[in-house]
């Protein structure tokens, strides 16, 4: 007991960093906090400035400042706590690079230039110059609802890549930390997801869910008949 208190001492930093950028971050991506932006800033800023500030700020946060106070701080805990037998490294190594690769996939298929807000920031600029686009964007997961690809494996692809990547990793007491974190995170962000996706497609997003699993690929039902 005395070495799991002191064990979340020493990551105190880090553990309150990403708390509070879990909270940013989910609060930040629901409707209720760009309405009180809208209020604020206007209409204008939250659809074509907002999710550009977003993911900068998100990137920053967690590559900057949470990185730092996790592995930077605690260099010592970097060592790995076991080493793997050759050939579950193997195995580790093709899981890891593949979480790559998966979650790649899944950035291209949402479209990255519109998931890094982009595409909202050049369509605003076209506004300001007096040239406006002639339709609307249809904004994934707002205005549009991905079910095939990469998103008719796991409905969360990007999330699921990160959990394999930090599975994968060497076994360090960072990582596995992290990974504990980055876990909690997955599972909480992504419940509050899926209830914003409900609301928005109703109907829907409910039969899409029955079909795809979360975070991890759903066996076919043919699969569990007697």
């Amino acid at each position: 007991m005395t070495d799991l208190v002191q064990g979340v001492a020493d990551y105190a930093g880090s553990l309150t960093a990403f708390a509070i950028f879990a909270l940013l971050h989910s609060v930040g991506a629901r409707e209720p906090c760009k309405e009180f932006l809208a209020r604020c800033c206007g209409d204008f800023f939250v659809e074509h400035c907002w999710r550009l500030m977003y993911c900068a700020f998100s990137f920053t946060a967690l590559y900057y400042g949470i990185s730092r106070l996790h592995w930077m701080q605690h260099p010592s805990n970097n060592t790995w706590l076991f080493v793997y037998p050759d050939w579950l490294w193997g195995i580790f190594l093709v899981l890891h690079l593949g979480s790559v690769a998966f979650g790649y996939w899944a950035f291209l298929q949402s479209d990255y230039l519109e998931f890094l807000g982009i595409k909202q920031v050049w369509r605003g600029l076209r506004t300001l110059a007096g040239r406006p686009p002639s339709r609307p964007l249809a904004l994934f997961g707002k205005a549009r609802l991905e079910v095939g690809g990469v998103y008719g494996i796991v409905r969360h692809p990007m999330l699921a890549a990160g959990f394999w990547f930090l599975l994968t990793s060497g076994p360090s007491l960072n990582n596995l930390t992290y990974l504990f974190l980055y876990t909690a995170y997955m599972l909480i962000g992504g419940y509050y997801e899926e209830r914003r996706l409900v609301d928005i497609f109703g109907g829907r997003y409910l039969d899409y869910r029955l079909r795809v699993g979360a975070f991890f690929p759903r066996l076919p039902a043919w699969r569990f008949k007697p």
